[in-house]
């Protein structure tokens, strides 16, 4: 099949799942911020590179916003049986090619946002059927949380397609963690952009908080830049790794004993399923939606209330406490729990989920 992706912007676990439709016989379309300043609005604190997409995707690396007409035309071109859609920001150029292919052709929306009834959001239930229901006939999620909000979205069960997002458990898979390793390591680690909505804030403030608690404290490394960064940059124990590409952000997960992912608002967090397959205990906020399919409440972390900075602060002192048996504990449960998704999977389930709206000529199936 021939596959299209509008998205706003490559990382390595969507690298990792394009490789793995590449592998099936798909022939695949790439359309792409060339760059992370490309556009208004853009993640300039992410710059993921040496990924090498080109190799086996044609790749169409926009530095200026997409003329709508230019970009139909070079979809068009493509011929494609299914293109997906995984951004609202560049909505005008990327609306119109959804809008533009033939009846046939399977449109699929990608999206990871969680329902927080807010106002936009009810207005976009409101008007789905003007804003949405033209341009996608499915919805791909990775999470029930975004199910729900694709339900009234206007997406009825059969149109929803599961399972939007793996991390590469290749790339981050771990072999077992014994309990002398994993106690030996003594630190937290943080991986994500220092902004507001990441709960950079919240990191700061729990784990000074957190050293005020323990006679002993564990140290805390930072993978990740943003305008939040001189709020960690001056609390003792923490090393401030940079913006770090994913190789090595497994080395620093296998040399970590708990990941930590204080976010306010998470709609999803690939990097949860990548501390779990690198087989670490972890500590989240409630708001975050991977958090529901990988963290077990005491069995191998804690879901933490968003925001809530003495509460974070309490749980980092109960993981820190824990005996190293129960780390190695935790640990095992993060890898089962972590070997039910794989880039692998999500090509095969996806591929599959084409061909069946394909055969049923494109269009809703509900």
């Amino acid at each position: 099949m021939r596959i299209a992706f509008l998205i706003n912007g490559m990382t390595g676990y969507l690298d990792a799942e394009y490789r793995q439709l590449h592998k099936l016989g798909d022939e695949l379309l790439v359309v792409t911020p060339g760059s992370p300043e490309a556009s208004v609005g853009a993640m300039v604190d992410t710059a993921f590179s040496g990924l090498g997409t080109e190799d086996f995707a044609t790749v169409v690396a926009w530095q200026q916003q997409p003329d709508p007409a230019e970009l139909v035309a070079q979809v068009l071109a493509f011929k494609p049986d299914a293109v997906l859609m995984t951004s609202w920001n560049f909505s005008k150029a990327y609306r119109a090619v959804m809008k533009a292919v033939p009846a046939e052709v399977v449109r699929i929306l990608i999206m990871d946002n969680l329902w927080r009834a807010t106002p936009r959001q009810w207005l976009g239930r409101a008007t789905h059927r003007l804003y949405v229901g033209p341009v996608a006939d499915a919805a791909m999620v990775p999470s029930d949380r975004s199910e729900f909000y694709a339900h009234r979205l206007g997406f009825g069960v059969a149109d929803v397609i599961r399972g939007s997002l793996s991390a590469d458990v290749e790339l981050f898979g771990s072999p077992r963690r014994t309990a002398e390793e994993l106690g030996s390591r003594r630190s937290f680690l943080s991986v994500g952009r220092l902004v507001d909505h990441k709960g950079a804030d919240v990191l700061a403030a729990a784990y000074s908080r957190y050293r005020e608690l323990v006679d002993d404290p564990w140290d805390l490394h930072v993978a990740g830049i943003g305008p939040l960064e001189s709020l960690l940059q001056a609390i003792p124990g923490v090393t401030m790794h940079g913006f770090v590409q994913p190789p090595q952000v497994a080395e620093l997960m296998r040399e970590s004993s708990c990941l930590l992912l204080t976010s306010h608002i998470e709609p999803y967090g690939v990097v949860v399923h990548e501390a779990a397959s690198a087989g670490l205990p972890i500590l989240c906020s409630d708001f975050t939606g991977a958090a529901a399919g990988f963290i077990q409440d005491g069995y191998n972390g804690w879901v933490v209330p968003a925001g809530n900075i003495g509460l974070w602060a309490q749980t980092m002192a109960r993981m820190s406490a824990v005996p190293a048996e129960r780390l190695a504990s935790m640990s095992e449960v993060s890898r089962s729990i972590a070997s039910r998704l794989s880039p692998a999977g999500w090509a095969l389930n996806l591929h599959e989920e084409i061909e069946r709206r394909r055969a049923a000529g494109g269009g809703r199936l509900s």
